[in-house]
């Protein structure tokens, strides 16, 4: 055998090329059928049993809480009646109308009581107080300002701050676009032109990211819902909307229908 065909045969194992030119399987057929459907199914059960545990976790953290203020509110109220801590049933909630669900209606309801008290100016100021206390410990402070941000966020989804659509952002070359959401339009007092605000986030956590000013006739608006763009930023492009499996979505007149102003959202 020749040089130029030992370098040809080593070139096209490399490639994972046969000698006829078709692609190899880089698995065993055998492997490879059992492989599909398992991770089918991790990806199918992973998802409820995760979002089960969470649930779990949440009452378990409310049964928790819950208990321990009613033992301390009975506790209290034993006290002051002169009762005893040896009777142990004195302590006991059993028999009272809706004990099952008490434990879960207190927290709750001191989380709307609390809610309450931080949306009037004093409950503000002391809210403030004590966020800036926090901050100020090493370490302790950017965790809470971590969740703080985190939980500022979700609760600002519903709200009237809410992202007012999908856009692209042709970065950091032509023909290459980032997928962002639109926060907000005005006009440049320096320039005059209409502006738009754009968060672009990071993949796969997209909590984090930046925020650009773009022209609005520099901007491509997208028909991607904020479910479908979120789902695609949090699974690093792997979930793609329906529309972009259906078929290519190159063609000029599809890049025009895009390339329209946000108003228009």
């Amino acid at each position: 055998m020749t040089n130029s065909m030992v370098r040809s045969t080593k070139l096209m194992n490399e490639e994972n090329i046969d000698p006829i030119g078709r692609p190899r399987e880089t698995r065993h057929p055998k492997i490879k059928k059992v492989l599909k459907p398992f991770l089918a199914g991790m990806a199918t059960v992973v998802p409820i049993l995760a979002t089960g545990w969470i649930v779990v976790l949440v009452f378990r953290l409310l049964h928790k809480i819950g208990l321990t203020i009613i033992i301390g509110i009975l506790k209290g109220l034993n006290l002051l009646r002169g009762v005893p801590e040896s009777e142990r049933s004195a302590w006991s909630i059993e028999g009272f109308p809706g004990d099952d669900f008490l434990w879960l209606f207190i927290p709750l309801a001191l989380l709307f009581l609390v809610g309450i008290a931080v949306t009037n100016r004093p409950g503000k100021k002391a809210s403030s107080w004590i966020d800036d206390f926090i901050i100020r410990i090493p370490l302790l402070g950017f965790i809470y300002s971590t969740i703080k941000q985190f939980v500022d966020a979700v609760r600002n989804l519903g709200g009237p701050q809410k992202f007012k659509g999908v856009a692209y952002v042709e970065y950091p070359s032509p023909g290459c676009r980032l997928i962002g959401f639109i926060t907000g339009n005005f006009v440049d007092p320096q320039t005059g032109r209409g502006t738009t605000s754009i968060f672009i986030p990071t993949s796969p956590n997209p909590m984090t990211g930046f925020v650009v000013l773009m022209d609005d006739e520099k901007v491509f608006a997208s028909d991607m819902t904020l479910e479908e763009a979120g789902k695609m930023i949090l699974s690093a492009g792997l979930v793609a909307p329906e529309s972009f499996t259906g078929g290519s979505n190159h063609s000029e007149g599809n890049d025009n229908k895009l390339r329209k102003s946000p108003s228009e959202l």
